[in-house]
């Protein structure tokens, strides 16, 4: 692929311009930065933290790992599509920088999904806050140990296409204001503290455009979740036919897909659309029943992918294509969205592991968070805590990073030996 026309000097360079050396590592840089992520500690993490379904519920179900790998294999697809197309034949989008954005979009997280997230949000809210995506960009520009102080040292490019929001967490906060709603809420921000690393990545941009790769990404992401975790409901038998005949399910489903954009969704849509999805499910034999959910899966990715087109944006110059997704396709996946969070996510077998979750988070933080907590901090994460300990913004941060960085089954473990007589041993623990 020639990506001379569409990427150039500006889009391969990194913070350190003494990282790489070509004559050494013949690699392109967006094959570097994916090698980077795939070797990254954070990335072998998402092994061990939830999706939907907690991490041990069952080999079938996915983590944020599988997740992760085939929004990368959704992406790759996109970009492989929309090169294709005419407006991009001479400029075509780079698919390892695709993948390498897609590899990196979830390393923020939590452990226990969005409670997890909503936890520490509550924590860090008066500390500059916590969200998934901003911690994810903190994880790539600071916190893993490829370069010291630049984290992953990735392009330019590569750090823009995982940019998701393009605001500072003060300026989202400021918009909400301090009510009791407000302070739940997590904002979709970057860190105030990498205003500077922001401002190195957009080069000083004053729009609020993102690049078309981030484009792709999210848009690879919103595909992954509403096509793969409706295969982890019906394996789970979560989501059935029988659902779609009551009104009030019919009804909380359309509206979660008109809060999330599809303000035209009505009852009745959801109902039309998920009969015809699940109504050629039905088979005498159970192997049938998986090959036709896996066509099913299929068959929807390849619809949402091949419906994507673009759309010229010429104020914004380096800026101009951005994605067009027809409505019929937008509305569609945040039908799914709403199914999934109806059935899925509502679901007390989901909600009893994500309360658990929040309060495992909360009493982590507390415990942690305390001046005097050194010895609780393994030795490389207690360097740092020291010299912070008396500044209390800077010391709650190195307290968020660490339990962010937690699997699901290290935060549990933690817990139980801090809070659960007899739980704990001498041993050491990861």
């Amino acid at each position: 692929m020639n990506e001379s026309a569409r990427y150039g000097a500006t889009d391969y360079a990194r913070r350190d311009p003494n990282d790489r050396h070509p004559e050494v590592d013949p690699r392109p840089p967006f094959e570097v930065d994916r090698a980077r992520i795939v070797h990254s500690s954070a990335f072998r993490r998402l092994q061990g933290k939830t999706q939907i379904f907690g991490v041990g519920e069952g080999d079938f179900f996915r983590t944020r790992l599988t997740h992760s790998m085939e929004v990368a294999q959704i992406g790759k697809g996109l970009a492989l599509f929309l090169n294709r197309l005419p407006e991009l034949l001479d400029a075509p989008v780079s698919t390892e920088l695709v993948e390498a954005a897609c590899l990196a979009h979830d390393l923020g997280h939590p452990p226990f999904g969005h409670n997890g997230e909503a936890a520490l949000q509550v924590a860090m809210q008066r500390h500059g806050g916590f969200e998934g995506n901003a911690q994810n960009l903190r994880i790539l520009t600071r916190l893993e140990a490829k370069r010291a102080g630049l984290g992953l040292d990735l392009t330019r490019a590569t750090c823009e296409a995982v940019l998701k929001y393009l605001e500072p967490y003060s300026q989202r906060k400021a918009l909400r204001g301090n009510s009791p709603d407000a302070l739940l809420q997590v904002e979709k921000c970057y860190y105030d503290d990498d205003t500077e690393i922001v401002s190195w990545i957009r080069q000083g941009a004053r729009h609020h455009f993102r690049s078309l790769e981030a484009e792709i990404m999210e848009w690879a992401d919103d595909i992954a979740y509403s096509v793969h975790d409706l295969e982890d409901g019906l394996h789970a038998d979560l989501i059935r036919m029988d659902h779609f005949g009551h009104e009030g399910t019919l009804e909380r489903i359309a509206a979660y897909a008109r809060k999330k954009g599809a303000h035209d969704v009505t009852a009745e849509a959801v109902q039309q659309l998920m009969m015809d999805l699940l109504s050629g499910l039905r088979a005498p034999l159970a192997t049938q029943v998986k090959e036709r959910r896996k066509a099913l899966t299929s068959r929807l990715i390849h619809r949402f992918i091949t419906h994507t087109g673009l759309k010229a944006r010429e104020q914004a110059p380096g800026y101009g294509w951005t994605l067009h997704i027809p409505s019929e396709i937008w509305r569609e996946t945040r039908i799914l969205m709403g199914v999934e969070f109806v059935l899925l996510i509502r679901n007390p077998r989901v909600t009893t592991l994500e309360h658990k979750g929040r309060l495992v988070i909360q009493r982590l933080f507390d415990a942690f968070a305390q001046p005097d907590s050194g010895d609780l901090f393994p030795e490389d994460v207690r360097e740092g805590w020291e010299l912070v300990r008396h500044e209390e913004h800077a010391r709650l941060r190195v307290v968020c990073d660490y339990i962010a960085g937690m699997t699901d089954a290290h935060a549990l473990r933690l817990y139980q030996r801090l809070f659960e007589p007899g739980a704990g041993h001498t041993g050491a623990y990861l």
